[in-house]
């Protein structure tokens, strides 16, 4: 059970030694593949298990989706419509306080779905952050507080909702439980501490400068880089326009207000079978097959209200490829995590969490110890999703066995599995620095985070 934690230890010092992420998943995967099936079955087996990741439907719409927004960005980069519309808002941001401040402003739009957010709001805001040469690092961090930390803070139509939704109506069958899916998860809003601290936390960087350690540096050391001088070339190339067009920011804005209708529309669409009412639709819709098809509808349109502007096929077709190309980092990185969680699960991580040990627990240390343990296993795993499938069921039987608040004990896996998601390599590529400078730089405030939540939790705990 317990070798089930050595591909997730060492993809975490790998990563924390190299800052290369690609690499030290892979080594991860590598290790856990050989610990289940020997050198040479192991080596075997890692296609198995890529494969795998791949073939599942939702994962293949997350893919899918991150290629299309990427085409889609180069698409609106290319018809002027992010310089345009960079242009509009770089009027208001003056410094680096006001560049966060926009990054809140825009989540209001752009909650729905967490790489959405960081994609949209990481594309707006990245050429201000080049031009004023503000820090990267804090745009990353404060764009992955504003991504999922805020989603699951609200209780409507976002892309994970529904899947927390079934999760909890999975959990409480047979259990005696009356109330309610959707009503325990709203009430467990109040109990998800570690979004609340990790907003808070944010909320303090960008209005009042909170900083500690490297982040607190707030400047982006262009110089630090291992790669060489025809690699960096390479990349200043790849992200120069193609043909160069006038700025119009009607070209960002047109595309935009599409996603984000056609996205609504087929959340309704696609719940209206299972709920009465707008509303209502909105907590049954199959969110990922909603969100790709907003997408490539927004992709279609784009590409016929360009080619109206004489903008010709092949140019549009061109930075269609180019852009899926440019995402094709993340796509290995997201493929890579989905493997080591498969076999992390297969290595038996089930089985070390469900043992005595943590049955034995003391009552008044349960919230505490579940989010402890939800958050070792999501930064293990690299999968908020994965850690909240896992540890729910645990979570259920421990509040019925010991009378503790159900919400409660939901809100502590939320908590948990939300630990995942703070460090994001999309956040960084996004403010255009690297996945290593943005874990060094924002641990520290994870820490902090996870930190305040036990704390929170234990007060809780005393009083139950």
């Amino acid at each position: 059970m317990f070798l089930s934690l050595i591909p997730a230890l060492i993809t975490i010092i790998l990563t924390f030694k190299t800052k290369k992420l690609i690499i030290s998943l892979f080594a991860g995967v590598l290790s856990g593949t050989i610990i289940h099936n020997g050198l040479i079955g192991g080596i075997t087996a890692i296609g198995e298990y890529t494969m795998r990741a791949i073939s599942d439907k939702e994962s293949a719409y997350t893919l899918s989706f991150f290629i299309a927004f990427g085409s889609l960005a180069d698409l609106i980069q290319m018809a002027g419509g992010i310089s345009g519309f960079s242009d509009i808002v770089g009027k208001w941001i003056k410094n680096e306080k006001s560049l966060l401040l926009w990054a809140w402003l825009l989540s209001l739009i752009t909650f729905f779905h967490s790489s959405f957010h960081t994609i949209a709001v990481g594309t707006v805001l990245t050429p201000s952050l080049k031009k004023l040469k503000l820090s990267g690092e804090k745009l990353a961090f404060i764009l992955s507080v504003t991504s999922t930390q805020l989603i699951l803070l609200i209780p409507i139509a976002t892309s994970y909702l529904g899947y927390m939704v079934t999760l909890v109506t999975n959990n409480i069958k047979h259990k005696g439980i009356s109330e309610k899916a959707y009503s325990i998860l709203v009430k467990s809003i109040a109990w998800n501490f570690f979004p609340w601290a990790m907003l808070i936390i944010g909320i303090g960087i960008t209005l009042f400068g909170l900083g500690f350690g490297k982040l607190k540096l707030g400047k982006t050391d262009e110089n630090n880089t291992e790669l060489t001088k025809g690699h960096i070339e390479k990349e200043k190339a790849y992200n120069t326009s193609i043909e160069e067009y006038p700025e119009d920011s009607k070209n960002l804005i047109i595309p935009i207000i599409i996603l984000l209708s056609s996205t609504i529309f087929f959340f309704w669409w696609t719940g209206r079978p299972y709920a009465k009412g707008f509303i209502n639709a909105l907590a049954f819709a199959k969110f990922n097959v909603s969100i790709f098809s907003g997408i490539m509808l927004t992709l279609l349109l784009t590409s016929l209200y360009y080619m109206y502007q004489k903008i010709s096929i092949a140019e549009i077709e061109a930075h269609i490829i180019r852009g899926g190309e440019k995402v094709l980092s993340l796509v290995m990185i997201l493929i890579l995590s989905w493997a080591l969680t498969s076999i992390t699960q297969d290595l038996g991580i089930n089985s070390l969490i469900n043992g005595p040990f943590i049955r034995s627990v003391p009552k008044f240390l349960m919230p505490a110890v579940l989010f402890i343990i939800s958050g070792l296993v999501a930064y293990a795993m690299g999968s908020s999703w994965a850690t909240w499938a896992l540890m729910m069921p645990l979570a259920i039987n421990f509040s019925i066995n010991s009378s503790i608040s159900v919400p409660l004990m939901v809100g502590t896996v939320w908590s948990g599995g939300a630990v995942a998601d703070v460090i994001s390599p999309l956040a960084a590529k996004m403010a255009d620095i690297s996945y290593g400078e943005h874990l060094t730089t924002s641990f520290p405030y994870l820490i902090l985070g996870i930190a305040i939540t036990i704390v929170s939790y234990l007060i809780v705990g005393l009083r139950i």
